[in-house]
């Protein structure tokens, strides 16, 4: 049995033959056009140009899979990757299309007739996925091979928290836009939509152009005679990658149909405003996490990845489920609940981040590494798609179908919240197989979690404690010369 690596046993690495700091910065650079791109084409703005162009419920769970069902070109592009070596240029040339797709489907209603809408959005949605997919065993084996181990997790938790910065501002914008839009009729609303779709594909084009100027440090030596065969036996042979291709799994389905119909019970069953949904949904979680990042990331450094996916496994399990409770006088109790869930995903996201990069470099023995993450995006894509089908036929099949309990409305998407929280539940044990070379357990990244919390809690009561009293006895040397001299002749 093949434990994972750590990246604390790792031999010194070998000084990069490019100079680190200014390309790193441009990919961190890079990212914030590229957040601005993935903060319009999603949420509110994407679930309500759905609606207006006539998307069924059951086509709502189709949205829900095609992220998924797009991930069936990463083992072949994998494949293309090692056998010829276009690493480099399979990431940029994928992904120009892709991003270049979201300014058709914004021109979309421009195009087609009013009857081909729906599928135009799917049709176009799940090529877009396709091409984004088929970049990323590039993009894992390249930053795999850019980012040195030792910097890996910090790099990318404050690559991500910089993304999240700019959403947050994305975000709230696009919700007060969208509720301002909505009141000037539906053929504003759709156009103004469309605009904003085709700015947020321009948007991310200019992320994928900043990428031609960062180095390929290695390259990929091409294998021309390796078989697909060949390519997937290695990886699978390995039990602890078949544990967290079980947990991937099993994670996806619960959690792959949740998004759209949380969007769509928040919008249609507790009436919230585009702008209220955006606040809830997207900007609050949003800094929750730019919050929680760096704690995450020491953490993963420090204690492995699977205690980091075991404490933060448990504290979403209730993610879904919550907010049934989100409607009513008390609707925040429930959205407490969804917070604490809103704080683990970073952890879980970082530590499954860190698995795949730690077998997806292009040196010596671990050379089938972009397999990996192929094999594991193929997983994650069957997964996926049946999630989305699955939530879809729920839908279609609960329809109207609704009950009132303890003064809570209950319909169709409070069912398939506690599946998603039964599954979220049994995909824990996928983890108890998961073996890394330092093995630690998940009550010491607990305790390591409550103390750093503890003190970033301590530092931001108690710096403002002190700089008060740093002005108090700045305030005594600014007292007159003579003044207590005037104070004693008054006394009798």
């Amino acid at each position: 049995m093949t434990a994972l690596p750590e990246s604390a046993a790792a031999p010194a690495p070998e000084p990069p033959p490019y100079s680190l700091r200014p390309t790193l910065s441009r990919v961190m650079t890079a990212w914030g056009f590229g957040a601005v791109w993935l903060y319009i084409t999603t949420g509110a703005t994407l679930t309500q140009y759905a609606k207006l162009l006539h998307v069924t419920p059951f086509g709502f769970g189709l949205l829900a899979a095609l992220p998924f069902l797009g991930a069936l070109t990463q083992l072949p592009a994998s494949l293309v990757m090692e056998r010829y070596g276009w690493r480099k240029p399979i990431f940029l040339w994928a992904n120009l299309v892709h991003r270049f797709l979201w300014i058709v489907i914004g021109a979309m209603p421009w195009l087609l007739p009013m009857t081909w809408w729906w599928a135009g959005l799917i049709g176009l949605m799940l090529l877009s996925s396709m091409c984004a997919h088929a970049a990323t065993p590039a993009w894992m084996s390249w930053m795999a091979d850019l980012v040195p181990p030792r910097l890996r997790a910090r790099y990318f938790s404050r690559r991500v928290q910089f993304g999240q910065i700019v959403g947050l501002v994305v975000t709230v914008l696009m919700g007060l836009l969208l509720d301002r839009w909505q009141g000037k009729g539906t053929l504003y609303l759709r156009t103004c939509i469309s605009l904003a779709l085709i700015l947020g594909g321009v948007s991310g084009i200019a992320d994928i152009l900043f990428f031609f100027k960062v180095p390929d440090p290695r390259g990929h030596a091409p294998r021309p005679g390796l078989g697909l065969r060949e390519l997937v036996r290695r990886p699978l042979a390995d039990r602890n990658f078949r544990h967290f291709l079980g947990y991937t799994a099993t994670m996806t389905f619960a959690t792959g149909f949740v998004t759209q119909f949380i969007w769509l019970y928040i919008l249609d069953v507790v009436h919230m405003s585009n702008t209220r949904a955006n606040l809830l949904l997207i900007t609050v979680p949003l800094v929750m996490a730019v919050l929680c990042y760096p704690v995450w990331g020491r953490v993963v450094d420090r204690f492995g990845s699977k205690p980091a996916l075991m404490l933060a496994g448990l504290l979403v399990v209730n993610g879904a489920s919550a907010w049934i409770l989100v409607q009513g006088r008390y609707w925040y109790y429930g959205y407490l609940t969804v917070l604490l869930s809103s704080v683990s995903w970073p952890a879980m996201e970082l530590a499954s981040f860190n698995l795949l990069l730690r077998t997806s470099d292009s040196r010596g023995a671990v050379r089938a590494g972009s397999a990996t993450a192929a094999i594991n995006s193929l997983v994650t894509c069957i997964a996926g798609t049946l999630s989305g089908v699955f939530g879809g036929t729920m839908a279609e099949l609960l329809g109207d179908w609704q009950r009132s309990f303890l003064g809570l409305t209950l319909t169709f998407h409070a069912v398939l919240f506690v599946i998603s929280a039964v599954l979220r539940l049994a995909a824990l044990a996928w983890l108890l197989g998961l073996r890394e070379t330092h093995e630690y357990a998940a009550r010491d990244a607990l305790r390591y979690v409550k103390a750093d919390v503890f003190s970033n809690l301590q530092a931001v009561f108690l710096v403002p404690v002190r700089q008060f009293g740093r002005l108090g006895n700045l305030s005594f040397r600014l007292r007159l010369p003579g003044w207590q001299g005037q104070r004693n002749r008054r006394r009798p």
